[in-house]
């Protein structure tokens, strides 16, 4: 069987509406050219939909015509660049799946670690941010999200920021004591006002020791107005929290 009829024949079982590129057929490299060749030949009979470069779908069709492509495949296409984590969904729409807030933005918010132009995909608007660690993987994702909302604590929407605080102790009371312990690992990145605050809440729960080392690393003579209630955070004074 020649490629074209290998790769049509694999195409036949993709499911339609699922987005697939070059390396899901597993050719070698000297067949790339011809896999390229045939591709562009089924997208040109509208058997398939070029999404980007080197990524395709078939189109979907519903019951009043063709059905967009899906949030997540679109979003899935972007945080991962050949099976590799690359970026995570963070700003509102992260602070909304944390409970952080009832609004819903009209974009995403990707943190990457290279700077990209925004962009609309399907109808999607994403914009990128450069992310604070330079460690991004499936099992750090949640606590860098946590960090973020830490770091934005004073402008998540239709919150307050001794509600945020409130929710925001919640979930680090809930990590265990490993993920802890990552915390304060991943924080030491980020600005020195995210720093003292994770530092104080951990005081707080009597994690001395992650608290004691964030301390020693910020300057004695640096303020964070961030606008905290001391009756939600007691030990702010010690932190320089305003």
């Amino acid at each position: 069987m020649n490629i074209a009829a290998t790769i049509t024949k694999q195409i036949e079982i993709i499911e339609p509406g699922k987005l697939f590129s070059y390396r899901d057929f597993k050719l070698p490299a000297d067949r790339m050219v011809a896999m390229a060749n045939t591709l562009s030949k089924l997208v040109s009979k509208g058997i398939i939909k070029r999404f980007e470069k080197g990524k395709y779908f078939k189109p979907k069709q519903g019951m009043f015509g063709e059905v967009p492509l899906a949030q997540s495949q679109i979003l899935q296409s972007i945080l991962k660049e050949n099976g590799n984590r690359v970026g995570y969904v963070t700003g509102t729409m992260a602070y909304n799946q944390m409970s952080l807030t009832t609004q819903i933005p009209n974009e995403y918010v990707i943190a990457t670690n290279e700077l990209r132009r925004s962009i609309k995909k399907e109808g999607v608007r994403i914009r990128f941010v450069k992310a604070y660690s330079s460690e991004i993987t499936d099992n750090n994702i949640d606590l860098l999200r946590l960090l973020d909302a830490i770091k934005d604590i004073r402008v998540i929407p239709a919150t307050g920021t001794n509600t945020a605080l409130e929710l925001i102790k919640g979930k680090l009371k809930r990590l265990s004591l490993n993920e802890q312990k990552e915390i304060v690992r991943l924080v030491l990145n980020y600005p020195p006002s995210t720093k003292a605050l994770v530092g104080a809440m951990f005081e707080l729960m009597g994690n001395n020791l992650g608290a004691d080392k964030l301390y020693k690393t910020l300057n004695p003579l640096s303020k964070y107005k961030i606008g905290i209630d001391e009756k939600k955070l007691p030990n702010k004074n010690k932190w320089k929290i305003e």
